[in-house]
């Protein structure tokens, strides 16, 4: 079930309707409200332009994040297969000493 809340952006305030955390999304205006308190004014900048820049902030960071996760999942990935790999040797290496105990056990009788 969604709940009304109110956030205040840009010195605005907005009636959302929260379908998921509403302490998620207060955090997300306050995070808003950050850079936009962050993208420097100009005489020349009007409030769009600043909206606009403090989203391309966000949405900069967000792709930063982004390819972090997916080098960290590709390592996760690659982690995973050494793991089977030493599963692999380790059985292979357990077969070849039995082999080789089989073998001197066949030539001591």
């Amino acid at each position: 079930m969604s709940e009304s809340l109110r956030v205040r952006l840009a010195g605005r305030d907005y009636l959302l309707r929260a379908g998921g955390d509403p302490a998620l999304v207060q955090a997300a205006a306050q995070l808003v409200e950050q850079k936009l308190a962050a993208v420097p004014t100009a005489h020349s900048a009007d409030t769009r332009d600043r909206q606009m820049l403090a989203m391309l902030n966000l949405a900069g960071e967000y792709l930063q994040e982004k390819r972090k996760r997916q080098a960290l999942e590709s390592e996760q990935g690659q982690a995973e297969q050494l793991v089977v790999s030493l599963e692999q040797l380790t059985q292979d290496e357990a077969m070849l000493v039995a082999r080789i105990e089989s073998a001197l056990d066949a030539d001591l009788l």
